[in-house]
């Protein structure tokens, strides 16, 4: 995906900032571009009230976190437009190289690597180094190394697009069985993690959101790589949930997918169901309605 630094503006930036504050912006008030970059990284949700379209960040630590790789050179949102709101230029270069080591916007890779999490422990390795993954509710491993990370081949991997998913997997243990499951995230955003799943011999299962952009992302950034050993995750209810799904969003993001080419044909009937009833359904509802 093309980064779009050149539209970064600080008109867009201080938008940004009133959301990672925890507040909802219009859809109007927010460009197109960084919509549609923030939706396919799973950083914004929509919430709909009749005909309006307002958004809300899914999970600020992670968006902090994109923003600062791909915008700021890694200095907070609030620092970077505080120093790029001032008049003195000079002293604008000055903090930027004092603060980031570079005059020059780039990404800045702080991390590499992905967090994982598991609701059983899962045996695994880093080189030589055997040790149990089985992080206490709350919190996640960090696999710095993924090159040399290895689980056993009868784990299921699932990706989990939104952040609030991957905090609550203990809530969404009955969508999954009795399987051995290594739950991963996909942020920090890179290609760290799809490089480490073409490598290993595990099923993958590609849990997003049920709708185009979702599809898009799985399609093209792991079923592309990983072919049948990689799925999507459908669950039995989804057509229920759809029926009563966020039309909003499909109004939004139709234009844009509706020749979406599906490569997986899997997922023919999701597709379907999705310009059927004209709605998607965000995988947050998973959330509210395990008891687990």
């Amino acid at each position: 995906m093309e980064i779009n630094k050149k539209r970064f503006t600080i008109s867009v930036a201080r938008k940004l900032l009133y959301m990672l504050e925890g507040k909802t912006l219009p859809s109007s008030s927010l460009p197109r571009w960084i919509v549609d970059e923030l939706r396919i990284e799973g950083l914004i949700t929509g919430i709909t009230n009749g005909s309006r379209v307002s958004y809300r960040l899914t999970d600020t630590v992670a968006f902090g976190r994109y923003v600062s790789d791909n915008y700021t050179s890694g200095t907070s949102l609030e620092r970077w437009i505080e120093i790029f709101s001032g008049e003195n230029k000079d002293l604008q270069r000055s903090m930027l190289v004092q603060e980031t080591g570079d005059s020059k916007t780039f990404k800045l890779r702080t991390f590499r690597g992905f967090l994982v999490n598991c609701y059983e422990p899962v045996h695994a390795r880093i080189g030589n180094s055997d040790f149990v993954i089985s992080p206490p509710e709350g919190s996640a491993v960090f696999i710095q190394n993924p090159d040399e990370f290895y689980i056993p081949s009868d784990v299921t991997v699932v990706g989990m697009e939104n952040g609030e998913n991957f905090r609550h997997i203990r809530s969404q243990k009955n969508l999954f069985g009795d399987n051995k499951i290594l739950f991963v995230s996909r942020y920090p955003q890179s290609a760290d993690l799809r490089e480490w799943l073409i490598k290993i011999p595990n099923r993958y299962i590609h849990f997003g959101d049920f709708d185009l952009a979702g599809i898009c992302i799985y399609q093209s950034e792991f079923y592309k790589f990983l072919g049948d050993r990689a799925s999507f995750l459908i669950p039995e209810d989804i057509e229920e949930r759809l029926k009563s799904g966020n039309k909003g969003l499909y109004d939004a993001q139709y234009l844009r997918y509706k020749n979406l080419k599906i490569i997986d044909s899997r997922l023919n009937g999701l597709v379907e169901m999705i310009h059927h009833y004209g709605r998607v359904y965000e995988q947050e509802g998973y959330i509210e309605k395990c008891t687990y």
